[in-house]
C-alpha cells in the first residue's frame, strides 16, 4: 500500500509542473476505474458525444496508472481539490487527446465541478468503439485561459498494461 501511495505522488509531481501558482489547486490522484455507472447524464456541447456522464464523486481508482488500454467500459481521469479559499469561477476540466469521432475533434471539455476544499472526480469513460483511440491524453483544469495542473495519459491497444488487466479482468491477459 505504501508502494502505491509513494508512486502515485511521485507520478504525480511532474502533473503539477509548468501550472499557474496564482490558485492552489491540487491533483488529489489519477488512474482507472475498472467499471463505473454514471447515476445521470447531461448534454455537453463540449465534448465529442455531447453529454456527460454524472458519476459518483468518491468512486475510488483501481489502478493508479498513466497507461490506459484501450477497452470499452474503462475510465480514466483525475481527482483534483481547491483550496478552501480558491476564487469562484468556472473552472474547466480540458481533455486533448488525438483525433476522435467525424469531425477529427482533439478538445474536449467541461465544467470540472469544482468546490473550493472539495476534491472532484473528472474522468473519461470508453463508451463505443470510435473513441477507442490510442496515443497521448492530457486532463488540465483550466481558470479562463489559465492551466491550474495537468496530468498525461497514454492510451495503449487493448491487453497492453497488465497491472489494469489483471485488477480489471482478474487473471486474463491479453496479447
Amino acid at each position: 500500500m505504501l508502494r502505491r501511495i509513494l508512486a502515485l505522488f511521485l507520478f504525480a509531481a511532474p502533473a503539477l509542473a509548468d501550472v499557474d501558482g496564482d490558485i492552489p489547486a491540487r491533483l488529489v490522484e489519477f488512474g482507472v476505474i475498472c467499471d463505473l455507472d454514471p447515476t445521470d447524464r447531461r448534454p455537453e456541447p463540449g465534448t465529442v458525444s455531447g453529454v456527460l456522464n454524472l458519476v459518483t464523486q468518491s468512486a475510488p481508482f483501481d489502478v493508479p496508472s498513466t497507461q490506459v488500454p484501450a477497452e470499452i467500459g474503462l475510465s480514466f481521469g483525475i481527482r483534483a481539490k481547491l483550496a478552501p479559499d480558491a476564487p469562484p469561477g468556472d473552472y474547466r476540466m480540458v481533455v486533448t487527446h488525438p483525433p476522435m469521432g467525424p469531425q477529427g475533434q482533439v478538445l474536449e471539455t467541461w465544467s470540472a465541478g469544482l468546490i473550493p476544499g472539495d476534491p472532484a472526480l473528472n474522468l473519461f469513460t470508453f463508451e463505443e468503439g470510435w473513441e477507442l483511440i490510442e496515443g497521448p491524453w492530457r486532463f488540465q483544469l483550466v481558470l479562463d485561459d489559465r492551466v491550474l495542473l495537468q496530468q498525461d495519459f497514454t492510451v495503449t491497444p487493448k491487453g497492453t498494461v497488465p497491472a489494469v488487466q489483471k485488477t480489471c479482468n482478474g487473471d486474463l491477459i491479453m496479447s
